[in-house]
């Protein structure tokens, strides 16, 4: 119930304003998807202030570089762990953020790249949150899933298919309860069926000839363009589209009860 005070000190600041215009190129090349890369050029086109980067009379936090009177702010120290861990790993590839923190990685994280020479992420990936029944997930509420604990009980597999399932850029509702149904549902049921099936046929009975013109029905450009660009749960709705086809195929032909078994059509 205590009211603010406006208190004014003496600090360190780190000049963003000076890298607004490379800022505005990298964020219109580098940062995916669309929506979260405009989120961050309307604000770069608004203009840049620079950044206080110290805090004075704290009792913790990493000494302010030549004067010990201050501490290094917390995001500054917190960033350049990313160079300082990975070493010979960075430049990343793809550097995985979560959307709450995009502004940080997008604008302050690459300028302290570029103030110190050092490379760009190729890739800036801003993803969604996982929800669980249309809610946040934290500690308060108790609906935590950590995948630590489903790994204990199901497949590594089985996990990172259910993951996979999530998408990337949108808020994902996720539980123990969706993975094992993805499991049971798709991963037994649609293509452990289908596996089971096609591949028992082709032990028992040596089969040497398939229905070439099915395969056309999988549309590999499209699932590897989605890939490529991060939409997996896309490109795994295109995967099983056409696993249905091929369980409904098999089911019509019922290659079990043709005379010829040396054919699988």
């Amino acid at each position: 119930n205590k009211k603010p005070e406006f208190m004014s000190e003496e600090a360190y600041f780190f000049k963003l304003s000076k890298y607004r215009d490379k800022l505005i190129k990298f964020a219109e090349k580098y940062i995916v998807p669309e929506s979260k890369k405009n989120e961050i050029v309307v604000r770069l086109k608004e203009g840049l202030r620079d950044v206080c980067i110290s805090r004075k009379n704290v009792g913790w936090g990493v000494d302010f570089p030549g004067d010990k009177n201050y501490k290094v702010w917390v995001w500054v120290d917190a960033l350049i762990n990313y160079v300082s861990g990975a070493k010979h790993r960075w430049p990343a590839d793809v550097h995985v953020i979560g959307k709450g923190i995009n502004w940080f990685h997008s604008v302050i994280w690459p300028a302290i790249l570029m103030s110190a020479g050092y490379k760009l992420p190729d890739t800036l990936l801003v993803h969604g949150y996982l929800i669980t029944k249309g809610k946040k997930i934290s500690k308060s509420l108790g609906n935590i899933v950590d995948p630590l604990d489903l790994l204990k009980k199901y497949s590594a597999d089985s996990v990172r298919y259910s993951l996979f399932r999530c998408s990337v850029f949108d808020d994902s509702d996720y539980s123990e309860e969706l993975l094992v149904e993805r499991h049971n549902n798709e991963l037994a049921n649609k293509l452990g069926n289908l596996v089971s099936r096609v591949g028992g046929l082709i032990e028992r009975n040596g089969i040497s000839k398939t229905e070439n013109k099915l395969i056309k029905k999988l549309n590999e450009k499209k699932i590897e363009k989605l890939i490529e660009n991060y939409e997996f749960d896309k490109a795994l709705n295109e995967i099983f589209a056409f696993i249905d086809i091929c369980n409904e195929y098999v089911q019509s032909k019922k290659p079990w009860e043709t005379k010829d078994k040396k054919v699988l059509y």
